[in-house]
């Protein structure tokens, strides 16, 4: 998904430090005053591998008494069960603050927060604007290439939803109006209006955007208008790209290794495209398959080494490096082209909240269930049970790549 600056490194950037971080950098500076000689240098708040909080409170919102935050700053917000992130590519990061019913923003200058869609009371596919909506549980968030949509995937109403970020409307972009499970029979495999069960979506590097329709056995990307050539996804213009809508039977291995569009799933999952426009997506329980960019066949990815549900997926567009939110086992894994084995970046496996201005692998976690990666190198983690929105600084710098 396209990606842009985030609050904290443009805070950083512009040399104005949060209040939080201010408290953070006091005392290491106190520790390193009263540290005995020989003990080492203390860790910088905001170096390599550090973790902080940068938004939400740790108090839950409405539901536990007390959603709150719109229009202030975001470390001071409440959020509820934070699920999928995203970033657009001026830098604002989305965040599906589920549990509150709501999508919410953070300026990437200001680093105040907003709702952006949901808290309202009417059913989204009629309601005359974004925030007159009351939203379902939301399962992945992409932004388009041009920074002004924002798509919105929801399991339980087979649909998926589109925001426009400029003038605050939204469409159901994907799926029955009336939210029911569509099984799209193999001649109408090529049509939007009807999904079942859509668990991932993500915007290419050419805007086009991919939806992992579950249900369905297939991914389809929605284009351009073929006259335009570019603008938004239409949803006139859609293609299978992978699947042939039957299940992959006990013991085969879904046509691993041939084209895309014959092969099978048992389980899709979340996707996520890198840079060159290959496709990476959970089919379990077999684990991470990718489908190539450029030769289009679908091959295994890492298997079976992936968490068997994560439960959110993100990849660096510099590095191509593809982070996996492990939520059952409290932690968010990094895997690395070339190295057969995952790389723990944040987390210790064990349940719970500590870890802020120390390295981000010493750190728990509690139920993380989205990722997403700023352009600066940085990891954003929702920290779902938390209620907080958590970042690895300079993620890429913890990371060894193998030489090429």
């Amino acid at each position: 998904m396209p990606s842009g600056r985030p609050a904290a490194s443009t805070r950083r950037e512009a040399g104005v430090p949060r209040p939080g971080a201010l408290r953070r950098i006091g005392a290491l500076i106190l520790l390193a005053v009263l540290a005995p000689t020989g003990c080492g240098a203390p860790v910088q708040a905001d170096g390599p591998g550090v973790i902080e909080t940068v938004a939400g409170t740790g108090e839950p919102g409405w539901l536990g008494g007390g959603y709150s935050g719109d229009a202030g700053d975001a470390e001071n917000a409440r959020l509820n069960a934070p699920h999928a992130l995203t970033f657009s590519a001026d830098g604002t990061l989305y965040i599906a603050d589920n549990d509150n019913n709501r999508i919410r923003s953070i300026d990437p200058d200001s680093g105040t927060i907003n709702t952006v869609a949901g808290g309202g009371s009417k059913d989204w596919a009629r309601a005359e604007s974004a925030t007159a909506a009351a939203l379902p549980p939301v399962t992945d968030l992409a932004v388009g290439a041009y920074g002004d949509t924002l798509y919105i995937a929801s399991m339980l109403e087979n649909q998926v939803a589109a925001v426009d970020l400029t003038e605050g409307s939204l469409r159901i972009l994907a799926g029955r109006e009336d939210g029911g499970a569509a099984d799209v029979k193999p001649r109408r495999m090529e049509r939007l209006n009807g999904l079942w069960w859509p668990t991932g979506v993500d915007v290419g590097p050419d805007g086009t955007l991919f939806i992992a329709d579950s249900g369905n056995g297939r991914i389809v990307a929605v284009g351009h208008h073929k006259t335009r050539g570019e603008g938004p996804p239409d949803p006139q213009h859609v293609r299978v790209v992978a699947g042939t809508g039957t299940k992959t039977p006990d013991g085969a291995d879904g046509g691993n290794g041939g084209p895309a569009t014959q092969a099978s799933f048992r389980e899709l999952g979340r996707l996520a495209v890198d840079s060159d426009g290959s496709i990476y997506f959970v089919d379990s329980p077999r684990g991470l398959r990718k489908v190539d960019g450029y030769e289009h066949t679908v091959t295994d990815a890492w298997r079976p080494r992936l968490p068997r549900r994560p439960e959110a997926l993100a990849i660096d567009p510099r590095e191509n490096t593809l982070f996996a939110a492990d939520a059952s086992g409290n932690r968010v894994l990094a895997f690395v082209p070339g190295r057969r084995s995952p790389v723990i970046v944040a987390g210790t496996g064990a349940q719970g909240f500590t870890g802020d201005g120390g390295p981000a692998a010493r750190a728990r976690l509690d139920s993380p269930s989205g990722v997403a990666v700023s352009p600066s190198g940085d990891l954003y983690i929702a920290d779902t049970n938390n209620h907080r929105i958590r970042v690895v600084h300079d993620v890429r710098a913890t990371i060894d790549h193998p030489p090429t």
